[in-house]
């Protein structure tokens, strides 16, 4: 019996230190993954579109592809606190719009006509920078970061109707991702992670225009793998 109670009491402390170890706050994964929905918006795209003798899907390639995406990444972390982080984003926006003018000119004769044109847009980024996270010992890791890379935007344009017209235009420019978010941790190997930043894209506004800084914010919801 005596026995029996040593070995209960040497398990019983060999799991505690295992668990104390495990709860460490100096431990930390060496890489995290994180796969999740995102939204981006553009805080400057509601200017008129003057299009003249010249492609018009070119206009739309600010958006940077739209409203609805994905986001993925890659987390190397270097010690407890700083990590360097790979980004890759996708999003999409297909949309019709409603009552757009179009002139047509034959010679000297111009015919204006108000119809529904679509526009499809898509945009993927790649950008990388440090990621800092503040562990604690609580289930909450807030974290910022900073990083910068590409963004390749590709738009096409149709109309059809008095005018039947399409087009399509790529650009790609430079890109940067400012912000952070809080990581809420649901077990040992899994994490929610919500995250926001402020997202400028620096892209032609036509393809006769110069480059010019575009504003986004983007949110972004998915699972932290760790």
């Amino acid at each position: 019996m005596r026995r029996t109670i040593i070995v209960l009491i040497a398990i019983v402390g060999f799991a505690c230190s295992v668990l104390a170890q495990s709860s460490s706050p100096d431990q930390y994964p060496k890489r995290e993954y994180f796969l999740g929905l995102s939204a981006s918006g553009s805080v400057n795209n509601d200017k008129s579109v003057v299009a003249v003798n010249q492609r018009i899907s070119s206009f739309f390639n600010e958006h940077a592809g739209g409203t609805e995406g994905f986001q993925a990444s890659f987390i190397a972390n270097l010690n407890k606190h700083v990590g360097i982080k790979a980004d890759f984003a996708a999003y999409v926006n297909n949309r019709l719009i409603s009552g757009g003018n179009f002139q047509s000119c034959v010679g000297t004769v111009c015919t204006i006509s108000t119809q529904d044109f679509n526009v499809d847009s898509k945009a993927l980024y790649f950008m990388a920078g440090p990621e800092l996270k503040g562990r604690n010992h609580t289930r909450l890791t807030p974290f910022v970061h900073a990083l910068a890379g590409i963004v390749h935007s590709r738009s096409e344009f149709s109309t059809a109707g008095t005018l039947t017209f399409s087009d399509r235009s790529t650009d790609t420019g430079f890109s940067m991702a400012f912000g952070g978010g809080l990581d809420i941790r649901a077990s040992k190997r899994v994490s929610i992670r919500a995250m926001m930043d402020y997202n400028p894209t620096f892209l032609k506004e036509s393809d006769l225009g110069s480059r010019e800084r575009q504003d986004h914010v983007r949110l972004s919801l998915g699972i932290l793998f760790h």
